[in-house]
Protein backbone atom coordinates (compact mmCIF):
# COMPACT_ATOMS: atom_id res chain seq x y z
CA UNK A 1 0.00 0.00 0.00
CA UNK A 2 2.56 2.25 1.46
CA UNK A 3 4.53 1.45 -2.17
CA UNK A 4 1.48 2.01 -4.54
CA UNK A 5 1.36 5.73 -2.91
CA UNK A 6 5.10 6.67 -3.23
CA UNK A 7 4.87 5.41 -7.28
CA UNK A 8 1.76 7.93 -7.25
CA UNK A 9 2.82 10.95 -5.84
CA UNK A 10 6.33 10.72 -7.57
CA UNK A 11 3.66 10.25 -10.73
CA UNK A 12 1.61 13.35 -10.00
CA UNK A 13 5.15 15.60 -9.01
CA UNK A 14 6.54 14.52 -12.11
CA UNK A 15 3.59 15.41 -14.18
CA UNK A 16 3.14 18.43 -12.34
CA UNK A 17 6.84 19.64 -13.35
CA UNK A 18 5.90 19.00 -17.02
CA UNK A 19 2.90 20.97 -17.27
CA UNK A 20 4.26 24.12 -14.87
CA UNK A 21 6.45 25.31 -17.88
CA UNK A 22 3.57 24.64 -20.34
CA UNK A 23 1.53 26.77 -17.83
CA UNK A 24 3.30 29.88 -17.23
CA UNK A 25 3.92 30.44 -21.30
CA UNK A 26 0.47 30.52 -22.07
CA UNK A 27 -0.26 33.64 -20.60
CA UNK A 28 -0.33 36.38 -23.90
CA UNK A 29 0.49 39.46 -21.30
CA UNK A 30 4.42 37.98 -20.15
CA UNK A 31 4.99 35.62 -23.00
CA UNK A 32 7.14 36.90 -25.65
CA UNK A 33 5.28 37.08 -29.15
CA UNK A 34 7.57 34.92 -31.74
CA UNK A 35 6.94 37.44 -34.12
CA UNK A 36 9.05 39.85 -31.74
CA UNK A 37 11.94 40.80 -33.80
CA UNK A 38 14.17 42.87 -31.48
CA UNK A 39 17.36 40.21 -31.20
CA UNK A 40 18.79 40.66 -27.50
CA UNK A 41 21.96 39.05 -28.20
CA UNK A 42 22.49 40.79 -31.51
CA UNK A 43 22.02 44.47 -29.90
CA UNK A 44 24.15 43.65 -27.43
CA UNK A 45 27.23 42.52 -29.20
CA UNK A 46 26.22 45.60 -31.36
CA UNK A 47 26.62 48.00 -28.52
CA UNK A 48 29.60 46.36 -27.12
CA UNK A 49 30.85 46.48 -30.69
CA UNK A 50 30.70 50.51 -30.06
CA UNK A 51 32.42 50.33 -26.72
CA UNK A 52 29.69 50.09 -24.53
CA UNK A 53 30.09 47.90 -21.87
CA UNK A 54 25.96 46.60 -21.61
CA UNK A 55 25.33 43.45 -19.81
CA UNK A 56 21.64 43.11 -20.86
CA UNK A 57 19.70 45.66 -23.10
CA UNK A 58 16.04 45.24 -23.72
CA UNK A 59 13.43 47.15 -25.98
CA UNK A 60 11.74 50.26 -24.22
CA UNK A 61 9.26 51.51 -26.31
CA UNK A 62 10.94 53.36 -29.26
CA UNK A 63 13.97 52.77 -26.97
CA UNK A 64 16.42 50.36 -26.53
CA UNK A 65 17.49 49.98 -22.66
CA UNK A 66 20.85 49.15 -21.73
CA UNK A 67 22.59 47.97 -18.45
CA UNK A 68 26.36 49.35 -18.78
CA UNK A 69 29.29 49.09 -16.46
CA UNK A 70 31.27 52.05 -16.25
CA UNK A 71 34.97 52.55 -15.89
CA UNK A 72 34.61 52.87 -11.81
CA UNK A 73 32.52 49.37 -12.02
CA UNK A 74 28.62 50.85 -11.32
CA UNK A 75 25.84 49.82 -13.59
CA UNK A 76 24.28 52.21 -14.79
CA UNK A 77 20.90 52.78 -16.98
CA UNK A 78 21.38 54.33 -20.75
CA UNK A 79 18.82 54.87 -23.26
CA UNK A 80 19.72 54.51 -27.03
CA UNK A 81 18.08 54.93 -30.29
CA UNK A 82 15.96 51.74 -31.53
CA UNK A 83 17.62 51.85 -34.99
CA UNK A 84 21.08 53.85 -34.95
CA UNK A 85 22.11 52.90 -31.19
CA UNK A 86 22.77 56.38 -30.94
CA UNK A 87 22.85 57.11 -27.08
CA UNK A 88 19.92 58.85 -25.99
CA UNK A 89 19.74 61.80 -23.21
CA UNK A 90 16.90 61.61 -21.13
Amino acid sequence: MIKNSVVALVTAAALAGVAMPAMAASDPITAESSSDSFNRDYVQYQLQSKGVNATSVEQWGNYVRAFVVGDDGRVTMQYFDEDTLAPIAM
